[in-house]
């Protein structure tokens, strides 16, 4: 009995440490990771809210999308700056509105996301614009969604 559970043990380190040799073997370290658009634009979405701008810049093609951030961040320190207590409570509401991708198209390489931004039962519908840039996708444009 102790040799059967020894064998069955031995297989299952075996295995274990076969199946991790195969993740690592896969897995090239040394190129970018390659994230999907509905990825980047809820990570862009959730940089935004919380105001990490210099991920949102990661994020994002910084020509086509200056305008944008430069108005969001002047909104940003603008209320900031008024009443903090009120804007610290704003920014934790942020927090907890949600984001559901409602449909993805592709059209000669560039990636269009429609999307839905929801907090305490009100919506938002968003259309976000990708394109990759050295094999990442970058958003280009993000616009409210009639």
């Amino acid at each position: 009995m102790n040799k059967i559970l020894t064998k069955v043990f031995i297989t299952g380190v075996l295995v274990g440490v076969f199946g991790v040799a195969i993740y690592f073997i896969g897995k090239d370290n040394d190129t970018p990771s390659h994230t999907g658009p509905e990825v980047i634009v809820r990570d862009f979405t959730e940089a935004m809210k919380t105001g990490d701008f210099e991920k949102a810049r990661s994020l994002c093609d910084t020509s086509a999308m200056q305008e944008y951030l430069d108005a969001y961040m002047q909104k940003w320190e603008t209320k900031s700056l008024k009443d903090s207590a009120a804007f610290a409570s704003t920014v934790r509401i942020l927090g907890e509105t949600t984001i559901e991708i409602d449909k993805v198209d592709m059209l000669d390489g560039v990636c269009f996301i429609d999307y839905t931004l929801g907090l305490d039962g009100n919506i938002r519908k968003c259309h976000a614009g990708l394109k990759k840039e050295e094999g990442e996708w970058k958003v280009t444009e993000i616009t409210d969604r009639n």
